[in-house]
């Protein structure tokens, strides 16, 4: 735990908050500082109050919640006590200001004594994450909110630059669109429609990507339209020089009526 939060604007507020109403709930994100708040609010208001400070926390954090309170409030007299130890406390033998993170209601043995613990004391202190039980809520008023993105920096960014897209690499892409449109095989044209319509309305930075893309497709598909076009198709047999002659014989036949006709 970290007294320097305590100097985020955001954070100060929320101790003077629950300070000025005797109690509270903060509600807050994982590494929102919502214990260091807690600890806060509950030494000030103790050492305001010269009332006596209970602390029920994970038997884990006991060192470091005893030299935080020391640190933020060297005048409060404190107790910090583990979930099981509270539920051992006799009803109604606590007084003063009681802080509690809920992360110790999760044993489901020990919420109905600290129920009775919030209820005997003169302030109640709660701090929470959203998962957290939520015995205590009703008690614990108001209830205040603590995001992480309430934490970060205020200051704007730069204001977006807009940059125009480069013209030769658009008109190269057009190009290629309107080229392929008119050289590959009737069944890849709709894909190169597809694509001019995406250049005209893509972000400028994606430009150059999509070009190299839409080249290197090109290029593919126009070696399969050559490939398609040098082998013959079913429907043009070559022609045979009997065929040929034919059409020949026709040709004159119709000739010789024709120049009988002009008498």
């Amino acid at each position: 735990m970290e007294s320097s939060v305590l100097k985020h604007p955001r954070i100060a507020e929320a101790v003077e908050t629950l300070v000025a109403a005797g109690g509270g709930r903060i509600t807050y994100d994982v590494g929102g500082g919502g214990r260091e708040t807690l600890l806060a609010a509950a030494a000030r208001l103790a050492a305001e109050t010269n009332a006596p400070l209970t602390i029920v926390e994970a038997r884990s954090l006991h060192s470091d919640v005893r030299a935080f309170v020391r640190e933020v409030q060297p005048q409060a007299r404190s107790a910090v006590i583990s979930a099981e130890e509270a539920a051992l406390q006799p009803a109604g033998s606590i007084s003063g200001v009681l802080a509690v993170h809920a992360d110790v209601l999760r044993d489901a043995d020990v919420r109905t004594p600290l129920l009775a613990m919030a209820h005997s004391a003169d302030h109640l202190l709660v701090a929470r994450h959203d998962y957290s039980d939520t015995t205590l809520d009703a008690l614990a008023t108001p209830g205040l909110v603590l995001r992480l993105r309430d934490l970060m920096p205020s200051a704007p960014g730069p204001a977006p630059v807009t940059v125009s897209p480069p013209p030769m690499d658009m008109s190269v892409a057009l190009r290629l669109v309107g080229q392929a449109n008119r050289d590959v095989l009737p069944d890849q044209v709709e894909f190169f429609d597809e694509m001019a319509e995406v250049l005209e309305r893509t972000d400028p930075a994606e430009v150059k990507q999509r070009v190299g893309e839409l080249r290197s497709k090109y290029e593919a598909t126009i070696e399969l339209a050559r490939r398609r076009r040098a082998a013959p198709g079913p429907t043009d047999p070559a022609r045979t020089p009997r065929d040929h002659g034919q059409e020949q014989s026709a040709t004159h036949q119709q000739h010789r009526t024709q120049g009988t006709g002009r008498t």
